[in-house]
């Protein structure tokens, strides 16, 4: 009913209903139905003997819940009657018919498929014999009413949910709502299963009080120590206190403890204290060991301490510093990476795009990439990711601060009021950083009028972000003074990771400010670029999705994935944007892996709901003149932009590279080929041409120089691809050109023929309306003259006219148009006849002249009859005619 909105569950044979005949199993019993179980399971409950539950299993479905009264009536417990059990039983009936279907549902494959091929309907359950788990009337009986009062499905689900509104002959219709609500169930079991991911157990380096490995669990997701994780490594300057003194970093308790035992003098470790970047602290002690030349036995017995003293103060400063220990949990079971930039064992000289790009095959997953990492000597090509001792002992603090704090901590503010979330629609629109939407397209913007303009938002962002972070004029000169917006995004963060303001500042900047200064700077881009507003509006209420690749830099952006692979996978796995809202929202520990938080979608909504709000109306602005794919960036090669990494839009990479999204990774765990060649499906590559029109004007004057019998195209064969795809177009567009104007001329002379046509047959039609008329005598003849000669028109013979039908140019229609000078000259003048001015007529007259009617021919005159002789006798009969008379 109400095209699949309503559906009507029958009695008990029905498939649906908990009555139907099929025998379930539940602690070595079997029970005929599911209502046979219910009811059994509450006698049971209430003390009744095993025969009595015997004889209800032997009786019709139709009969239980009589029957098992009957039972409790006779069997009643001390002290209880069915006034005081009413509410025990009432409740116990719905839990235990749950219970029963849900044992159903696992045991029963066509009552399964029945139930979830029913989708979002809503279940009515038309039982005549009970009014609480149904409606109390049969079919017919509510198709007659349904017909009488005009229902549809939502007014009957106003109906079943509130019994106010309910008319009092209407049951309450529980069993309905019992299954849907397994169907729900079952349905967020599917989902769940499909969208998280069981942990890798893997072992660590270090080892438990019994010698064994230390147990990591790690699912498929990667962090790098970058961005707002910068603060877990050991080479980030973040203070701490330990041991009475306080240190600038894990490095620098490292390398000051070695120098004391090594009994350096207080210079010597001045210069360890003094140095700001814990990444050149290896450099700085190579220096002060060789200055002081110390004997190479003893450095390298104390440098064996090192990495001891590197992993205490970690563990160290983690445990003292709370926030760092939520920054820790938040990355949930992430395999951690540490990629600072220096050569040592502890960290990893990878960058994100490499390990993501090695997840997409199917044999390696996070525990094969540790067992690289943790490998004495780990395959040749990919020797550089071994190392990253500091980021696996962090997962293994990790793994035991996680056993006593449950909670995570989000890594950025709420994103929109729920009031906004509640008017997105179920339609989805995905942008990519191409895309007209994006703070790094390249539109101008004017902070204030007596302000230069800023080439994108993008650098808007950049230059309050110099301010909060109170970067030199050196820094700000090299962030702003690039124009491309993605490459001073790039040099933002870069700067930003390097300034080193604390972690207060820095951990304010990622989780609020940064989406602040974007929210601010798109506004300003929808204000003073009014075509850019109108598409926004015209987005209505549809979810907008920033699809990008998944960076840890920032992860809580953009969506995480490429359009193509986000809509298969919300398809697959049956998520709505409603789903997708809540899932996005989600701290990165409770997300599936590499699905970000796209932030920047909600901003736009939140932007585009402002806007609203203050009257704009989008058919009162200026429109877009330019295509949707165009708008939104569809199928752009900036879809894989990591920020932190450089990017060549014509790089091919950026086409045929696949990377870990939570499609592919769920093509991985169902091992489902079809989904993943969709998830490895790679764009079409962009077919670039030249723009340097000298050597194309040099091409082409060697290709107009050939000649036609010898052609010499060995030079071609050195031309670059891009530079013979200019050549194709400009040789085509010639031809084209040519064309054109070879049908111009070919109308134009058409159109030339049909005039001429046209004016013959106007100047035939008159001449023949000339012939007609008597001929006037002209001033110059005689009346012998006028008299020997026939009216003539001159160049045509006296006889009848001719229609002026088409036929073959001749001689004599050459002399139509010859002069009358070059007629008369050298013969005696003829008598012509005196022409009319030529008068031009409409079209609509024009047609009695398309063909001349030729003159009626006069009737021929009667022979003359024989005359009779007048004594010529008559014979008998023969009447003399009148004429003859």
């Amino acid at each position: 009913m109400d095209d699949g909105k309503l559906l009507v569950v029958g009695g008990e044979t029905d498939i649906l209903h908990c009555g139907f005949s099929h025998s379930i199993s539940h602690e070595g019993r079997r029970y005929p139905s599911a209502e046979h179980f219910t009811h059994s399971v509450i006698l049971a409950q209430l003390k009744l003997n095993d025969s009595h539950i015997l004889e209800l299993l032997s009786c019709r479905s139709s009969e239980v819940k009589h029957r098992a009264k009957q039972l409790l009536t006779d069997n009643m417990p001390q002290g209880h009657s069915l006034e005081s059990l009413r509410g025990y039983l009432d409740q116990s009936r719905q839990s235990y018919t749950m219970e029963g279907l849900r044992l159903r549902f696992q045991q029963d494959p066509a009552f399964e498929k029945a139930l979830m091929e029913t989708k979002e309907s809503l279940l009515i359950v038309c039982d005549p014999n009970d009014r609480e788990m149904g409606i109390g009337m049969d079919e017919a009986q509510f198709m007659e009413l349904v017909n009488q009062e005009r229902l549809d499905a939502q007014k009957v689900g106003l109906w079943m949910r509130s019994s106010q509104h309910r008319p009092p002959h209407v049951g309450a219709n529980q069993l309905g709502y019992l299954l849907m609500w397994l169907r729900y169930e079952e349905r967020e079991k599917r989902r769940n299963s499909k969208i998280s991911f069981e942990p890798h157990v893997i072992d660590g380096i270090s080892t438990d009080d019994d010698g064994n490995l230390v147990k990591i669990s790690c699912n498929d997701q990667i962090v790098f120590l970058k961005g707002i994780f910068q603060p877990l490594s050991n080479y980030y300057a973040h203070p701490f206190e330990m041991k009475g003194g306080r240190y600038r970093s894990v490095e620098h308790y490292a390398y000051e403890k070695l120098f004391n035992s090594l009994r350096l003098d207080e210079k010597c470790v001045e210069k360890i204290i003094t140095t700001v970047d814990p990444c050149v602290l290896k450099k700085v002690a190579d220096k002060v060991f060789a200055v002081e030349k110390i004997d190479e036995e003893v450095l390298q017995s104390k440098l064996a301490r090192l990495d001891r003293w590197r992993q205490s103060a970690m563990k160290h400063k983690i445990m003292k510093i709370e926030y760092l220990q939520q920054l820790l949990l938040s990355t949930g079971q992430a395999l951690l990476v540490d990629c600072a930039p220096i050569a040592s064992d502890w960290t990893c000289s990878t960058v994100e795009s490499e390990l993501q790009h090695l997840l997409t095959k199917e044999y390696v997953t996070n525990q094969q990439l540790v067992e690289w990492m943790c490998a004495v000597e780990p395959p040749r090509r990919i020797a550089h990711l071994q190392g990253n001792k500091g980021a696996i002992l962090l997962m293994e603090l990790r793994t035991k601060i996680a056993e006593v704090t449950p909670s995570r901590i989000p890594l950025v503010i709420p994103p929109v009021k729920s009031s906004l979330i509640d008017t997105i629609s179920h339609h989805l629109i995905c942008f990519t950083p191409e895309s007209v939407f994006c703070p790094l397209y390249p539109a101008e913007i004017r902070v204030a009028p007596d302000q230069p303009l800023l080439p994108s938002p993008a650098h808007y962002v950049a230059q309050e972000t110099a301010k909060y972070f109170m970067f030199n004029d050196g820094d700000t000169r090299y962030v702003l003074e690039e124009r491309s917006s993605i490459e001073c995004w790039r040099r933002l963060y870069e700067t930003v990771d390097a300034c080193y303001r604390g972690q207060e500042r820095a951990q304010m900047w990622f989780m609020e400010k940064r989406q602040k200064m974007i929210h601010e700077s798109l506004r300003m881009l929808f204000e003073q670029h009014a075509p850019l507003l109108r598409a926004l509006l015209d987005t209505n209420d549809v979810f907008l999705a920033y699809c990008a690749r998944w960076g840890s830099v920032d992860s809580e952006l953009s969506v995480g994935m490429r359009e193509q692979d986000l809509r298969q996978w919300l398809a697959y796995v049956d998520l709505g944007t409603k789903q997708l809202i809540e899932l996005c929202t989600r701290p990165l520990a409770f997300r599936p892996p590499f699905l970000g938080g796209n932030r920047l979608g909600f901003i736009l909504m939140d932007l585009r709901a402002e806007f609203r709000a203050k009257g704009a109306i989008p058919w009162a602005l200026p429109e877009l003149k330019i295509g949707t794919e165009t708008i939104l960036g569809t199928d752009s090669p900036a879809e894989s932009l990591i920020i932190d990494e450089p990017f060549d839009a014509l790089d091919e990479r950026n086409y045929v590279q696949a990377w870990a999204n939570p499609l592919l990774l769920l093509a991985k765990k169902m091992k489902e080929q079809s989904l993943m060649n969709i998830a490895r499906l790679p764009k079409a590559c962009l077919r670039l041409l030249t723009a340097d029109e000298l050597k194309l004007q040099d091409h082409l004057s060697k290709i107009d120089a050939w000649k036609t019998t010898k052609l010499d195209t060995t030079w071609l064969a050195e031309v670059p691809p891009e530079e013979l795809r200019a050549l194709v177009m400009r040789l085509s567009a010639r031809v084209r050109q040519k064309a054109t104007e070879c049908d111009k001329q070919q109308k134009d002379l058409s159109d030339l023929s049909f005039e001429i046509t046209q004016m013959q047959y106007i100047r035939r039609g008159i001449e023949n309306e000339v012939l007609k008329k008597p001929a006037t005598k002209p001033a110059f003849s005689t009346p012998s003259a006028a008299n020997d000669t026939p009216p003539t028109s001159g160049y045509r013979s006296s006889q009848r006219p001719r229609s002026p039908a088409p036929r073959q140019s001749s001689g004599q229609d050459r002399k139509e148009f010859r002069s009358e000078e070059r007629r008369s000259k050298g013969r005696a003048p003829r008598d012509m006849p005196v022409r009319v001015p030529f008068i031009p007529k409409k079209p609509e007259e024009l047609k009695e002249f398309k063909s001349a009617p030729p003159p009626k021919k006069e009737p021929a005159p009667p022979k003359p009859k024989k005359e009779r002789p007048v004594d010529e006798e008559l014979s008998d009969g023969e009447i003399l005619d009148s004429d003859e008379d």
